[in-house]
């Protein structure tokens, strides 16, 4: 089995969190809906990636949309979980909106391997990972390994730091051979493997909602 093969395949584990979130959909909490929309909209990226790699011999386009979208998603969902300071959600989501733009449009052309939003982004959800898992750590009595925030949030915080790592050595030209570059990714491919199971078991353990009942 060629390398190729294998990331295609550690790609697409996030496949199973995907279904797990269709069975759960209608009985979770409405607050995490934005995160099982992520789930859903990882699973159509890379499956177009895979159509449009054997197709086009290129998923630069796709890939550079989806970090956009994928950004403004996950600041929506630490909104909902939040239901405070919007003006700071706003705030982040219009600046990453220009560097977006000027890392896409400006720097560099969209169909190419572009790093510095990827870099940005990376950062900016590292950031209010920890700032959310604070709040738990201070505010939550139960345990917080059942705790679906909690294993969100940190899998965000692990992932995303990979990730900035790894686009470091993308964005500049650091002399390094191609199988070093290779290694590296394949860091983040493992990564995005581990962030798939505990995003499974994050979607299993999202409260179910509530329901209205008349008072009497």
């Amino acid at each position: 089995m060629n390398g190729y093969l294998i990331n295609i395949l550690l790609n697409h584990s996030i496949i199973v969190p995907a279904i797990i979130g269709v069975v759960r959909f209608k009985s979770v909490a409405h607050s995490y809906y934005p995160f099982i929309f992520l789930i859903w909209l990882g699973l159509i990226n890379e499956t177009l990636s895979l159509i449009l790699i054997y197709t086009i011999r290129s998923n630069a386009v796709n890939s550079n949309i989806y970090v956009l979208i994928e950004y403004l998603i996950v600041l929506v969902q630490f909104y909902k979980w939040n239901s405070s300071f919007i003006r700071r959600y706003y705030f982040f989501a219009c600046l990453g909106l220009l560097v977006w733009i000027a890392d896409n449009v400006i720097i560099n052309a969209i169909n190419g391997n572009n790093s510095i939003f990827r870099i940005f982004y990376s950062f900016i959800i590292v950031f209010f990972s920890i700032d959310q898992i604070n709040k738990l750590i201070i505010f939550e009595r139960k345990s917080l390994i059942r705790n679906a925030i909690f294993l969100i949030c940190g899998t965000f915080f692990i992932y995303y730091s990979c990730k900035a790592f790894v686009e470091v050595f993308n964005a500049f030209d650091l002399g390094l051979s191609n199988q070093f570059n290779r290694s590296v990714f394949m860091v983040l491919y493992f990564a995005n493997v581990f962030s798939n199971i505990v995003y499974s078991i994050a979607i299993l353990c999202i409260p179910t909602k509530q329901e209205f009942t008349m008072p009497y």
